[in-house]
């Protein structure tokens, strides 16, 4: 069986157009092509067009070399004298798989051929058998120099194949900005589907995005990169079940709930491959991801609307009816106290934000087995019976006795500040084998210091809300 090396949607042309800002007026109709995807690049300053294109000539050559050699590397498994350029993005596909320990893998071209075919045949493939394949094809072995690209006889048995999907985009788009950094200083923005790349940009712009079913979006960027993965443009129907294109490296599955997803970071390929790899992690656990990155930021959004941010997402704003100064920090902690009790298990918890009438204005955190998080009574009331995917996305691990710290960016649930007024601080909780409780910290948001705090009885110890 023949290893081929796949970029799903065909090969398509790289296209060039120079716009004209602000009015958007197109200028020559030349076309530069080369086999891999469609790229528009936005200039302020007419005068610079020609250079920049010609400029880009042999960088678009060198990308149309690599193209040949992945169609190469496709009709006969093996290159034997692989340029430095074609190294380079299989060595990056080998550094993603082991940096996010195989959340993201070039290696499910054979894993989305069985998927066509599922579409075609209309029925669910058997999700063991792909699950064995996608693991042991993690697994095979293979090796990339300036010697040549060798992959084993056991891995071209096996019917291996690369998907460069997520990787490719990210790596053409960073190196045609790299280049063009080099040619002029001239403010340029990049664009290529769903990826953004700002260029030498001397002030921040404001990127609009626009996802189905939401009104548009603006995202701030400066020198950076936007991915925008929408739920709705990713979906396909098998066996009359609408399934997501984009699969788990682990299972070989669909990712399942998955929300919509913006991701800015500082150049394209971050973007571009984490925006496909915290897919395949619950949104929980996603943001907590990033938030322990430098340089990246998320924006995940639930099939019901539902914003959930990075910490650094909405960053410093002047923006008028922010509900505090933005150099104060609306903070929160709270205890899980130590039980001295025969059998301890530890408690599911539940925090949100409230309005004065106890109408929910933002989930804040979520800790529990989905299973049997309707055992947090309120909680499942007022939020979780009615959001399924809302739960699997904001779920996280349980956590043992001690003090925990959160912060609320002043926001509703559908990402908007909140005016300034009263509202309340709810956590739940409940313990196998133990109590049920629940407390409301009641506050007034208007741009004055607060301290607040309560103290449990049972399953809750100390909670302290602070704006300073």
């Amino acid at each position: 069986m023949s290893m081929s090396v796949c970029l799903r949607r065909n090969w398509l042309r790289i296209l060039l157009v120079l716009i004209l800002s602000p009015s958007s007026t197109f200028l020559s109709a030349a076309t530069l092509s080369v086999k891999g995807m469609p790229l528009q690049l936005r200039i302020d300053d007419v005068q610079l067009q020609q250079k920049i294109e010609q400029g880009l000539v042999p960088l678009l050559k060198k990308l149309n070399a690599v193209a040949q050699e992945v169609e190469e590397l496709n009709k006969q498994g093996l290159l034997s004298s692989p340029s430095k350029e074609i190294v380079e993005l299989l060595q990056l596909c080998e550094h993603w798989q082991t940096q996010l320990h195989s959340g993201f893998s070039c290696r499910l071209g054979a894993l989305h051929k069985d998927w066509e075919a599922a579409v075609l045949k209309n029925e669910l493939p058997d999700r063991a058998v792909l699950r064995q394949k996608s693991r042991q094809h993690l697994k095979l072995q293979w090796q990339v120099d300036q010697g040549g690209v060798h992959f084993s006889d056991v891995a071209i048995g096996e019917g291996l194949q690369l998907d460069l999907q997520g990787l490719w985009q990210g790596w053409v788009l960073e190196s045609v900005a790299s280049e063009i950094e080099k040619i002029a200083r001239a403010d340029v923005v990049v664009v290529y589907e769903n990826l953004t790349r700002t260029i030498n940009k001397s002030t921040t712009i404001e990127q609009q995005v626009t996802l189905t079913g939401l009104s548009p979006l603006s995202v701030p960027l400066k020198n950076q990169t936007l991915a925008v993965l929408d739920r709705q443009q990713h979906l396909r129907k098998v066996a009359h079940y609408p399934m997501s294109t984009l699969l788990v490296p682990k299972e070989g599955w669909p990712v399942e709930f998955s929300p919509s997803l913006l991701v800015r970071a500082n150049n394209a390929i971050d973007a571009g491959v984490l925006a496909q790899a915290l897919l395949s992690e619950s949104v929980h656990d996603a943001l907590e991801q990033v938030n322990k990155m430098t340089s990246v930021t998320a924006l995940a959004i639930t099939e019901t609307g539902m914003f959930c941010a990075s910490k650094d997402w909405y960053g410093e704003t002047s923006d008028a009816t922010i509900p505090w100064p933005i150099q104060q920090f609306f903070s929160i902690d709270y205890e899980i106290p130590a039980l001295d009790v025969a059998e301890y298990r530890r408690p599911y918890v539940a925090i949100w934000i409230a309005d004065e009438q106890g109408n929910g204005v933002r989930q804040l955190q979520l800790l529990g087995d989905n299973r049997w998080l309707r055992d947090l009574r309120l909680w499942w009331r007022k939020f979780g019976r009615a959001d399924d995917a809302l739960v699997d996305a904001l779920a996280g691990a349980t956590r043992k006795p001690g003090r925990y710290h959160l912060h609320w960016d002043g926001r509703d649930g559908q990402g908007n500040r909140v005016p300034h007024g009263n509202y309340e601080l709810h956590i739940e909780a409940v313990r196998e084998h133990g109590e049920r409780e629940a407390i409301v910290v009641p506050f007034v948001l208007n741009s004055q210091v607060i301290s607040v705090a309560a103290k449990g009885a049972l399953e809750i110890g100390w909670v302290n809300v602070v704006l300073q």
